[in-house]
C-alpha cells in the first residue's frame, strides 16, 4: 500500500544486492531520499489502471477476470519485453511499485511469462499512519483510507501462497533496518556478495531518517467502530503476526486471510 515505508524497503532491497533499474523518479520533498521506483514500470501500472478505468485512490474491487482482457494482455505484451529488455543481464533483480500489489494478477503473468523465478516482499505498515500520512499529503478521509489500505492489500494477496515471501513491518525496519535486512536475505535465500556488508552500513548508518515517519501506533492502537475499521485491524494483524515471525509459517495465515478476503467481499459496495 502507499505510505508504507515501500521505499525504504526498496532502498534497503538494493543493499542487499537486487538490481532494482537505473530509470528511477527523482526524490521530492515528501519523500527526500527517493521513490526507487522505474518509471517505465510506474507508467505500465498507470496504463493497466487507466484500461481498468480506475485511479490509483478508486476503491473497487477488481475482478480477476478483468486482466484477461484484450487490452490488457497487450500491455501485459509490454511488460514481458521491458522485464527482458532492463533486465535480461542480471541474476538478481526486482522493482517496487505500490500499485504492483493491486495488479498482482498482471505481475504474476507477466513475470511467468518472461521465466522469472519470483519472489515477494510486503511492506506493510500499520493503517492508521497510512491514513495519517494520506490526509496530510492528499487530503483523504481515514475511512476512504481504511477502505483504500483493504482494496490493495487483501484481494490478491493469496495469489503468493507457496511463493518465497516475506513480510516487513515499515516501524520495525525503521527500528532495527538491519535487523529486517537479514530477515529479508534469510526468508528469501538471496546470495550475499562482497558489496552487501559494505551497503548494509551505507544503508544503516546514512540512509535511513527515523525523523522522516511522522506517525507511530502501536498494534492495539486502533478505532475499530465500522466494519471496514475492523477487518482493517484483522487484516493488519495478521500481516503483522508475519512481519514478527509470530508464526513460524503461513500454514495458519493463508486460511485466516481467506476469510478476510471473504468479509471485503461482503462489504457493501462503495464506488
Amino acid at each position: 500500500m502507499h505510505r508504507s515505508g515501500t521505499s525504504a524497503v526498496a532502498r534497503g532491497l538494493a543493499a542487499l544486492s537486487v538490481y532494482l533499474g537505473d530509470n528511477f523518479f527523482d526524490a521530492q520533498p515528501d519523500n527526500p531520499t527517493g521513490y526507487w521506483e522505474d518509471k517505465s514500470i510506474v507508467a505500465i501500472n498507470q496504463r493497466v489502471l487507466e484500461e481498468l478505468r480506475l485511479r490509483w485512490d478508486d476503491t473497487p474491487l477488481i475482478g480477476a477476470e478483468r486482466f484477461e482482457h484484450h487490452r490488457i494482455r497487450l500491455q501485459r505484451i509490454k511488460a514481458v519485453r521491458y522485464l527482458k529488455d532492463a533486465f535480461a543481464d542480471r541474476p538478481l533483480w526486482g522493482f517496487k511499485d505500490p500499485r504492483t500489489i493491486r495488479l498482482l494478477p498482471f505481475w504474476r503473468a507477466a513475470l511467468r511469462e518472461r521465466g522469472a523465478d519470483d519472489a515477494y516482499v510486503i511492506a506493510i505498515r500499520h493503517p492508521r499512519s497510512v491514513a495519517a500520512s494520506l490526509f496530510r499529503r492528499q487530503e483523504i478521509a481515514p475511512p476512504k483510507a481504511q477502505r483504500l489500505w483493504l482494496v490493495h492489500m487483501v484481494p490478491f494477496l493469496h495469489e503468493l501462497e507457496g511463493r518465497p515471501l516475506v513480510v516487513v513491518d515499515y516501524d520495525l525496519l525503521a527500528r532495527d533496518p538491519r535487523a529486517q535486512l537479514e530477515r529479508i536475505t534469510q526468508r528469501l535465500d538471496l546470495p550475499r556478495d562482497e558489496a552487501v556488508p559494505r551497503e548494509l552500513d551505507r544503508f544503516t548508518r546514512g540512509f535511513f531518517d527515523e525523523s522522516l515517519r511522522h506517525s507511530v501506533f502501536s498494534t492495539t492502537d486502533f478505532e475499530a467502530n465500522t466494519d471496514v475499521a475492523r477487518l482493517t485491524q484483522t487484516a493488519y494483524l495478521l500481516l503483522h503476526d508475519l512481519a514478527t515471525d509470530r508464526q513460524a509459517g503461513t500454514e495458519r495465515f493463508w486460511p485466516a486471510w481467506k476469510q478476510v478476503q471473504l468479509d471485503l467481499e461482503a462489504l457493501p459496495h462503495e464506488a
